[in-house]
């Protein structure tokens, strides 16, 4: 989670949570708060990782504190949400961004551990979340992201599991926009397309053929022509969460690099 500093800046949180920060999309989410003046509370589950997160939001001057474990933990999400309270007092952003996908299985082979799996992680670990924290957001009239994917919206064959997963939790989205709008707080979504990131590792660890893989992303799902950076994304979740992004709730925004008009 996220404390601002209340140094000049053209954003107007007090502080933000977030959960799945300690590499790829996530750590630069949390390093672009902090750079704009936000306390980060993080969570992850390589400690290592965390830690060297930690430490790149502590020089760019923000106040940091670290929760690891795994989000589909009941007691790692109370913890997170525990300690950030202890530390900053208030939660004034949440930024879902804990997520999975596995190897590609269609239903003529399937397998429900992986269907299980990927909903825990990408749909249930968030509902909890978000009812974790929704008290503490009305008292700050403050808002909640949810990273998506475009997967939500466009079916993929090969990752039912992920694309149904998705789409439930763009449904989230609008029904807790729904839900909370009278409560002053807000709750936006985002469907990226495929960015660089370590996403890619549950389906091989070979860098190399991750390359490979990337460079068949650009060439074939994306009308760009590439894929996206982090801070490219990250921008994103800026605007949402500021007050430039005042009366915008329930949307379920792509970044996608033109994978949908593909």
């Amino acid at each position: 989670m996220y404390r601002r500093n209340y140094r000049p800046c053209r954003f107007s949180w007090k502080k933000a949570s977030r959960e799945g920060s300690s590499t790829g999309l996530g750590a630069e989410f949390a390093k672009q708060f902090a750079a704009e003046g936000a306390s980060v509370s993080l969570t992850g589950r390589n400690v290592d990782n965390l830690e060297a997160v930690s430490t790149e939001c502590k020089k760019l001057g923000a106040k940091v504190v670290s929760t690891a474990g795994d989000i589909t933990s009941d007691a790692i999400r109370k913890k997170l949400v525990q300690n950030t309270l202890s530390k900053f007092g208030r939660i004034d952003v949440l930024v879902n961004n804990a997520g999975m996908s596995l190897p590609r299985r269609t239903i003529l082979d399937p397998n429900y551990e992986y269907f299980d799996q990927i909903h825990d992680v990408n749909l249930r670990s968030v509902y909890h979340m978000c009812g974790l924290t929704a008290q503490e957001l009305v008292k700050t009239k403050g808002n909640i992201i949810n990273i998506s994917s475009c997967a939500g919206i466009k079916a993929l064959p090969g990752t039912t599991s992920y694309c149904v997963a998705k789409a439930g939790f763009d449904m989230l989205t609008r029904c807790l926009a729904a839900e909370l709008a009278p409560h002053g707080v807000r709750v936006n979504g985002i469907n990226p397309a495929v960015f660089k990131s370590d996403f890619l590792r549950y389906m091989t660890t070979d860098k190399e053929e991750m390359n490979k893989m990337y460079d068949s992303y650009a060439a074939t799902m994306h009308a760009l022509g590439r894929v996206g950076e982090p801070v490219e994304l990250a921008r994103l979740v800026l605007f949402l969460a500021s007050d430039e992004a005042s009366f915008m709730t329930g949307i379920n925004a792509p970044c996608d690099g033109g994978f949908l008009v593909k």
